[in-house]
Order: C-alpha cells, then sequence, then structure tokens
C-alpha cells in the first residue's frame, strides 16, 4: 500500500508543476510531464484513481500530511486510530472530515513562531512575502544545489525557516520531479507543506547563470525561492504568476540583474511588483 501512498503523492507533485506551468503561461513543451502524469495515474487502481480525480475538482491538493494529529489542509483533528494506521502505511486512510488521503512525512519543513506570534503589519505588495534581507544580489554557487543551499540559509540566517538542511533536501527532492526554472532565465525552487508562518520567498541573482535544468536548455539567473504553508499553495500560483508577468520583459529583468545591494534589489523588486502583485 506504500507503493500505491508514494504513487498518489508523486501524481500530486506532477500534477502540481503542470499547474505551475500554467500559472507561468510557459512556452516550455509540456508532452513529456503529460506523459508522466498518464503513466502514474494508469498504475493506480481505478478506485484510487477515481477518488484522487474527484478530490481534485474540489481541492488544490488531494494527498495532505498530517500534522501533529491533524489534518494540515482542514485543520481538523484526525482520530487516534487513523493517526496510527496512516503512520503504519498498511492501507490508504483518508481525512474523516474533508476526505483528502492522508500520508505521515518523514521530513517536515517549519517555520519559527516567534516570527508570527502577535499582529503583523499591514503591509500590501511584495512586502507580504519577503524583506531586503532575503535579497542576495551576487550568489556564489555555481550549481543547482549549492544555488538551493544558499538561500535557504538566507532564510534561516533570517529566521524565517528551521532546520535548514531538511528544507533544503525537501527543495532538491522537488527539483528531482521536474526542474523549477521556467522562461526568461527565471527559476522558482521551493517547499510545501511547510508547518506554521507565512508564504515567505529569498531572492538570489547570478548574472553568469546556473544550469538549473531548464527544458529549453538556457541558464537561471534570477532565482526565487519560496516557502509554501499548506493553507497557501493556492495563493502561491497567483504569487508565481504575478513574478512571471513582471519578469517576462528584458528590460525588468535587467533591471533587477543590475542591483549590487540587497537595498537596491528590495527597492527594485518593490517598484516592479507594484501592478502585479497587488
Amino acid at each position: 500500500m506504500k507503493s500505491i501512498l508514494n504513487q498518489l503523492i508523486q501524481l500530486q507533485e506532477l500534477n502540481f508543476a503542470m499547474e505551475e506551468q500554467k500559472a507561468s503561461n510557459s512556452k516550455m513543451p509540456l508532452a513529456q510531464l503529460e506523459k508522466s502524469i498518464a503513466e502514474i495515474r494508469r498504475q493506480l487502481p481505478a478506485a484510487v484513481a477515481d477518488r484522487y480525480d474527484r478530490l481534485q475538482t474540489r481541492y488544490p491538493l488531494a494527498v495532505i500530511p498530517l500534522a501533529h494529529g491533524n489534518c494540515s489542509r482542514c485543520g481538523l483533528a484526525v482520530p487516534a486510530g487513523i493517526v496510527n494506521a496512516v503512520k503504519a502505511g498498511e492501507q490508504l486512510q483518508n481525512c474523516p472530515h474533508c476526505g483528502r488521503f492522508l500520508y505521515f512525512p518523514d521530513t517536515v519543513a517549519r517555520q519559527p513562531k516567534k516570527k508570527y506570534e502577535g499582529k503583523r503589519p499591514a503591509e500590501v505588495g511584495i512586502a507580504r512575502f519577503s524583506a531586503a534581507n532575503l535579497m542576495v544580489p551576487k550568489l556564489a554557487a555555481t550549481t543547482r544545489e549549492e544555488n538551493i543551499g544558499a538561500l535557504t540559509k538566507v532564510l534561516g540566517d533570517n529566521e524565517f525557516v528551521e532546520d535548514t538542511a531538511t528544507v533544503a533536501e525537501l527543495a532538491m527532492r522537488r527539483e528531482a520531479i521536474l526542474s523549477t526554472a521556467m522562461d526568461h532565465g527565471l527559476a522558482f525552487p521551493h517547499v510545501r507543506d511547510v508547518e506554521g508562518g507565512g508564504l515567505t520567498f529569498a531572492v538570489g541573482l547570478k548574472e553568469k547563470g546556473i544550469d538549473f535544468g531548464a527544458a529549453d536548455g538556457h541558464l537561471s539567473k534570477i532565482f526565487f525561492f519560496i516557502v509554501i504553508p499548506t493553507p497557501a499553495t493556492a495563493f502561491y500560483l497567483r504569487l508565481l504568476a504575478g513574478l512571471v508577468r513582471t519578469f517576462e520583459s528584458t528590460e525588468s529583468r535587467n533591471a533587477l540583474l543590475d542591483c549590487d545591494t540587497p537595498e537596491a534589489m528590495w527597492k527594485t523588486l518593490t517598484k516592479l511588483t507594484r501592478d502585479t502583485i497587488p
């Protein structure tokens, strides 16, 4: 049964990758992605595949991790018997409240609670998701793994994530399924199902570019590392669409790449996204 659950998780990742491509209006060919989705779906028992399809029509995510005995999406407590069965992994289990498939994650990314205690400032636009201290104008990284490690470290140093090694590992697992590189030299490495906190991202620049596995073979130069709590999954796609729309323009990309300090990056990013990320 664990193999079926793993297939469901992989199918969901591929489906979500497809949604990312649609949100970004990517011109990259999707035939291989569609083929992989169809192949995994064919391997699932018909009843499981049908239930997954029904759940997908209602929710952005149909396969959800347990978090402290609760469904991490609807937030309601799951009976102890079901929690134990999910941990055992011998049979598929569903949340008794929302019906989603449940799984027990082997590793979990978390955001520190202290960052979000009390009332947060009434910020607007890009300031809801990032800050000047999360800007890296001159990445030293030369590989995808080094890039993810560097941006994860920035988030960790500024106390936006705990256990940076786990966050980097989960981001690399996502890259192994399908590269997050997109058109125009942009890349959006990320981790989902993060416990606590809010949608947050760091930005790194590498003018010479890094091979991030883009389908068109082009190097990536602008990197948005995004930390996505489960409740923010749908909004992440809107943020992604806004960022891609902003940097479709060569002029906008060059304006950001010309920045040589975190403060200049933040000022430029805020200005460029004023109309695309309200």
